[in-house]
C-alpha cells in the first residue's frame, strides 16, 4: 500500500479514531495537528480530590448492540457498568414535596412515546408545536392521566423541555423541526453505562490506538505523531490534481500533504470556515455548517468532604412552581434556571453533579466559581432543603462555550437545519479535486447521521473518513 502524507486536525475521539485505522492499516505517515495540549477533545476526564476523576465531557456509553463504544470496551470486562444514574431518579417540586414515582413514570412513558412517534414525523411545525398540543390533548381526554393535577402537568412539561434541551444540546424545542432529516438511532440496551478506573471514558483513546494492555491491536506511538498547541489557521486545496494541500498553523508551521481530515468541532466550523479553507469550500459543505445546530451543556461538580446523603436520589430533577421561579428570575441567582438537574457521580460517594442547559448555561460560563457554588447550593436549600450536606471543599466545571476549541458541546438539529435541506451527509461530502480524489476529507460526530452528538458518531466518522482513503490507496 502506498504511504501517503496526511495530516488529521484535531486529537478528539473522530480525530484518534482516523488516525489509529490509518496507522493499524499501514497509512504511518500520519501527522496529527492538536490545538490543546492533551488528547481527547469533548472527552475530559479530570480529576477531582483524591478519590477519583469526573468526566467534563462525554460522560456514558450510550447502548450496547451496534455501539462501536461498546463493542471496543467489551474487549476488555470490566470496563462498564450501569450508572448510579440509571436508578433511584426522583422529582422534587420546589416546595420539597417529591412526585409520586408511578406518576412520573407514567408521564415519562407518554412523552417518550410522543417524541419517538410516527405522527412527529407527518407534523409540519416544530416539536415544541408538536408536543406541547399532543401532551395536553392526551392528559385532557385519557382516563389514566386523571389523576395527575394540573400544576403538576405544567410543571412536568417544563422539566421534560429541559430534559430534551439538554439531552439534545438545543436551546428551545420550538426552533427544532418535529420533522427531521437526520433521524438518530439509538443503539439497543443500557443507555447511561459508566466508565470504571482510573482513566474513565478516556480510556476509549488507549483502546482505538491499540495502546490498552491487552490490546491485538497494532499499537499506534499517538505521542510521536502529534503535535501538540498547533491551532490549523488555514488549509489550502485546490482543485487541480497537481496540487498539495498545505496547512497552516498559528504559530507559523506548514505541512504539504496529499490529504487532511478535519475534525474539528462544528461551532469551531461555524466561526472559523470562511477563513479556516482556501478557496471557499463547496456550497454543500457551508450550507450544513451554517444549518446543523450546535448547542451547549455544561456541568459543575461539587466536592463535599462527607459523602452525598442517601435520601437525596442518584438523579434530582427539580420542579418549579411558577412563583417560586419568579423570585429566583428576581434574584442574585437569576442564572441557576440553567440547572434542570443534580446527579450522583460514579466512583466518587462526595461529589454532586450539576447540569446547565440553555441561555443560562452559557451565561454561568462567565461568573466566577464561588458565585456557582452559591447558587449550587441555594437550589439544593430549596430542593433539598431538610438533608444534611457537609462543606463544600472544591468546585470543577466545564464551559465548553467560551472555550475558542468547541465553542458548545455537540449537535443538533433545528428548523434551520430543515429548512436548508442539509444534515449530516452534506457536511461530511469530502473536498475534491478535478480527478475526483479527496483531498479534505470531514469527520467529526456533527458528520454522523445517526448517531450525531456521540462519541460513538466521533469515532465511527473518523473510522469512515480513513477508510476512505485507505480504500483509495489499496
Amino acid at each position: 500500500m502506498a504511504n501517503p502524507r496526511i495530516v488529521v486536525v484535531g486529537a478528539g475521539a473522530a480525530g484518534i479514531a482516523a488516525a489509529s485505522k490509518l496507522y493499524q492499516s499501514g497509512i504511518t505517515n500520519v501527522t496529527i495537528l492538536e490545538a490543546s495540549e492533551r488528547f481527547g477533545g469533548r472527552i475530559r476526564t479530570t480529576p477531582l480530590g483524591s478519590a477519583g476523576v469526573v468526566e467534563l465531557g462525554a460522560q456514558w456509553c450510550h447502548g450496547e448492540q451496534g455501539n462501536v463504544v461498546h463493542e471496543l470496551a467489551s474487549g476488555f470486562p470490566g470496563l462498564l457498568k450501569s450508572s448510579v444514574a440509571a436508578e433511584k431518579i426522583v422529582l422534587v417540586r420546589s416546595n420539597g414535596q417529591r412526585v409520586d414515582p408511578d406518576v412520573y413514570e407514567r408521564l415519562m412513558a407518554m412523552s417518550e412515546e410522543l417524541v419517538d412517534s410516527e405522527e412527529r414525523d407527518e407534523f409540519e411545525g416544530s416539536l415544541g408545536e408538536f408536543f406541547t398540543g399532543k401532551y395536553w390533548e392526551k392528559l385532557d381526554t385519557e382516563e389514566s392521566f386523571r389523576d395527575v393535577e394540573r400544576a403538576l402537568a405544567e410543571q412536568f412539561l417544563v422539566y421534560y423541555h429541559n430534559y430534551n434541551r439538554g439531552y439534545n444540546a438545543y436551546d428551545t424545542w420550538y426552533e427544532v423541526a418535529a420533522q427531521e432529516t437526520d433521524s438518530y438511532e439509538p443503539a439497543e440496551g443500557n443507555q447511561a453505562l459508566a466508565w470504571t478506573g482510573p482513566k474513565g471514558f478516556s480510556t476509549i483513546l488507549d483502546i482505538l490506538s491499540g495502546n490498552y494492555p491487552g490490546s491485538r491491536l497494532t499499537p499506534v506511538p499517538l505521542e510521536q505523531l502529534t503535535q501538540f498547541n498547533e491551532s490549523v489557521t488555514n488549509i489550502e486545496w485546490h482543485e487541480t490534481p497537481a496540487h498539495t494541500v498545505i496547512v497552516t498553523t498559528e504559530i507559523g508551521s506548514c505541512y504539504d500533504v496529499d490529504h487532511v481530515i478535519v475534525t474539528v468541532p462544528l461551532g469551531v466550523l461555524k466561526e472559523a470556515y470562511r477563513t479556516l479553507f482556501t478557496p471557499p469550500i463547496p456550497s454543500i459543505n457551508q450550507n450544513a455548517i451554517e444549518g446543523i445546530c450546535f448547542g451547549t451543556l455544561n456541568k459543575a461538580f461539587l466536592l463535599f468532604d462527607t459523602p452525598i446523603p442517601e435520601q437525596l436520589g442518584n438523579v434530582l430533577h427539580m420542579l418549579w412552581y411558577e412563583n417560586d421561579l419568579k423570585t429566583l428570575r428576581e434574584s442574585k441567582h437569576c442564572w441557576a434556571e440553567a440547572v434542570a438537574t443534580f446527579s450522583l457521580v460514579d466512583g466518587q460517594p462526595n461529589v454532586l453533579c450539576a447540569w446547565l442547559n440553555g441561555p443560562e448555561g452559557r451565561q454561568a460560563e462567565q461568573l466566577p466559581d464561588d458565585t456557582i457554588r452559591e447558587g449550587l447550593l441555594h437550589l439544593l436549600s430549596i430542593f433539598a432543603n431538610n438533608i444534611h450536606f457537609g462543606k463544600v471543599q472544591a468546585i470543577l466545571r466545564s464551559n465548553w462555550s467560551s472555550n475558542r476549541l468547541f465553542r458548545g458541546s455537540y449537535s443538533s438539529r433545528s428548523i434551520t437545519t430543515e429548512r436548508m435541506q442539509t444534515g449530516a451527509k452534506y457536511l461530511a461530502y469530502p473536498f475534491m479535486d478535478a480527478m475526483n480524489t479527496p483531498r479534505v476529507l470531514m469527520a467529526g460526530e456533527a458528520t454522523s447521521h445517526v448517531h450525531y452528538g456521540t462519541v460513538q458518531g466521533a469515532i465511527e466518522s473518523g473510522q469512515r473518513e480513513a477508510q476512505r482513503l485507505i480504500d483509495m490507496y489499496k
